[in-house]
């Protein structure tokens, strides 16, 4: 009995490896010079922290490191329209998967988000970009569900009227985008 209660203390005791977490963690990376991603990245971390047991870690693409790919159980990336492609950190840190992580992204769950200045900005091909990135290297990809069907990501028109900046069902959009990378990643947990 006294050996059970010793094994038991320990075991308590033990660390708890960085790689192992008991919320499905969703990084969420952005890349934002006017501050319209960085918006949309916040409310996407909103529609993820929304979910049981599902927690959000935002950070710009300057700040992530590998560890924060590693412990990731989902990845949602957000960059703006330039001329309907990816801004070029962005890229270079997809690049850096592979090249410089050496990194597999295996049946992690992907998800993308992109303001854009104008009505056809670009974009839907920067978020269709951003998720054949992430195909490519191996990842599962969905987008935000509505009552009747579902898209590729959110996006948003930044710099025309009615509105500048992202508005509320911009920001709804990416609500629903974090809920659902949140749930499918945790399917994947299981």
């Amino acid at each position: 009995m006294f050996v059970f209660i010793i094994l038991i203390v320990v075991l308590c005791a033990a660390p708890v490896s960085a790689d192992q977490h008991d919320d499905t963690q969703v990084l969420i990376v952005y890349y934002s010079m006017t501050g319209n991603t960085k918006e949309m990245a916040l409310a996407v971390a909103d529609g993820v922290n929304a979910v049981e047991g599902a927690t959000a870690v935002v950070k710009s693409v300057e700040e992530v490191i590998k560890d924060d790919l590693v412990r990731a159980d989902g990845i949602i990336l957000g960059s703006p329209s330039y001329y309907a492609n990816v801004a070029a950190p962005m890229k270079e840190f997809i690049d850096a998967w592979y090249f410089e992580y050496e990194l597999p992204m295996f049946d992690k769950v992907g998800g993308a988000f992109c303001p854009g200045g104008s009505r056809t900005g670009g974009q839907e091909l920067v978020v269709i970009s951003l998720l054949l990135a992430m195909m490519n290297n191996g990842m599962i990809v969905a987008g935000p569900l509505y009552e009747a069907w579902g898209t590729f990501g959110a996006t948003a028109m930044t710099d025309t009227a009615p509105h500048e900046g992202v508005d509320e069902y911009e920001l709804a959009d990416c609500r629903l985008l974090g809920e659902r990378i949140a749930r499918v990643a945790q399917q994947m947990r299981k």
